[in-house]
């Protein structure tokens, strides 16, 4: 069993620069990840561009996170990916951690939890597990990949634009939403708007058509009319089902989705904090810059606590 100053469940963008300021302060630091560094951006959406990341030119979303787990590991932290926690207790002033293969404890936590492990939303239609890899599809791949001719991109957010504007790169898109208007970020309609993309506002995909490949998809509009639509790419892109069961298991008392935090991040349990889409408090802005300074503010927070603690 190994000991530290601190340590961070999940390997996102929060977790990540906790890490990295952690170590900054000279706090021995381990990050446990339960799939791939990078949380979102590399699980979800490894090739969808960020482009509102400070002093940052646009890049894919893989190469940001792998650059931030690069970062945290240059300063001195234990990087664990592909290793889940299966139960945390806290014990004797410290916190003791089980995983899959060893177990470990910590002076201090840090629950970077994200919004857990997710799972795509989906269409709902019979005939979506047949077309799934063969047209169909819930997270962008490689561009260099693609042969598609007609691309539809179904959602209305800021990933369903950004992906719509990486494939118009590579082939013809459509973007079909449920509403009459985006729920993205200004900037991202300005950019899609000026990229004269097709939009079908007011439509739900209610069809799938083809024999071995996706060959069309078939949108209806609220007054039940019905419009066939080209496609041998579709791009869903409603949403992901979060998951945080398994963290609510733990020993810590501490259950569902978000977790009350105050100015230092930290919760109702001493020398327990957290960080980015787990923590909440009242104003919080939603993006990674903001998950990166609370994770700065995290790892000031835990120095303090083992100050006063030795």
């Amino acid at each position: 069993m190994s000991t530290y100053d601190i340590a961070i469940i999940g390997g996102g963008p929060a977790g990540l620069a906790t890490a990295m300021y952690a170590g900054l302060r000279g706090l021995g630091a381990v990050v446990y990840e339960a799939e791939a560094f990078g949380g979102q951006l590399i699980n979800l959406y490894p090739t969808k561009p960020v482009s509102n990341f400070p002093a940052q030119p646009s890049l894919p979303s893989r190469e940001l996170a792998l650059k931030l787990a690069e970062q945290a590991e240059r300063f001195g932290a234990e990087l664990r990916e592909g290793r889940a926690v299966e139960d945390v207790t806290p014990a004797d002033g410290a916190f003791r951690i089980r995983g899959s293969l060893r177990r470990d404890e910590a002076r201090t936590l840090v629950l970077a939890l994200g919004l857990g492990r997710f799972t795509p939303r989906r269409l709902g239609l019979d005939d979506e597990e047949r077309f799934l890899g063969k047209g169909l599809a819930y997270r962008l791949p490689p561009l260099e990949d693609i042969r598609a001719k007609h691309a539809v991109v179904v959602g209305g957010g800021d990933t369903a634009l950004d992906t719509a504007l990486s494939l118009a790169e590579v082939a013809e898109v459509t973007v079909v939403r449920r509403r009459d208007e985006f729920r993205a970020f200004a900037h991202t309609q300005d950019r899609f708007s000026e990229a004269g993309i097709a939009v079908v506002s007011n439509g739900e995909v209610v069809g799938l058509r083809g024999d071995e490949r996706l060959e069309s998809i078939v949108v209806q509009h609220p007054d039940e009319s019905t419009v066939e639509l080209p496609a041998d790419l579709v791009l869903v892109s409603i949403g992901q089902v979060p998951d945080l069961s398994g963290s609510e298991q733990w020993g810590l008392g501490l259950g569902g989705r978000r977790v009350e935090v105050d100015s230092a991040m930290e919760t109702r349990i001493p020398g327990v904090f957290a960080v980015g889409d787990y923590a909440s408090y009242t104003g919080k802005v939603r993006m990674i810059a903001t998950a990166v300074a609370e994770g700065s503010t995290a790892a000031a927070a835990a120095e303090r606590h083992l100050a006063a603690a030795a």
